[in-house]
Parts: C-alpha cells; structure tokens; sequence
C-alpha cells in the first residue's frame, strides 16, 4: 500500500511529539506538561490511526467496484 503524504506528515508529527515526551522526562520536566505532551503524542495517534482506516476503506472500496466491473482479474 502507498501511503498518502497526510499519513506521512502525521507519523512525523507523532516522532516529533514522542521525542518531545523523551527529552521532557530525561530532563525531569513538570509532570502535568510531560502529561500534555503525552495526551497529545496519543491523540496523533489516534488521528494516524483513522487516518489509515479511511485509506484502507477507500481502497478496498476502489477494488470492489473494479472487481464488480470486471477490470480486475
């Protein structure tokens, strides 16, 4: 599967806010900012992961109707 640059740009995202958890914990930061940062890295995933579901969907839909007209073996 070939993923969109949205999926793309996403992941990156997520690396960034992950990495942002890593140094903020490393650095003994707040605890209610390294919990911020934390719900935000697990709400960019949850977003990657509709994200993937909707591509998903989109291409089985896709080769659904090609099958059903015949354009696919």
């Amino acid at each position: 599967m070939k993923y969109s640059k949205s999926i793309q740009n996403r992941i990156k995202r997520v690396e960034g806010q992950v990495g942002g958890v890593k140094k903020m914990i490393l650095s003994s930061e707040n605890d209610t900012k390294v919990m911020t940062q934390l719900q935000a890295s697990i709400s960019s995933l949850e977003s990657l992961k509709t994200e993937l579901i909707k591509q998903q969907m989109k291409e089985s839909m896709v080769e659904d109707v090609r099958k059903s007209l015949g354009l696919v073996d």
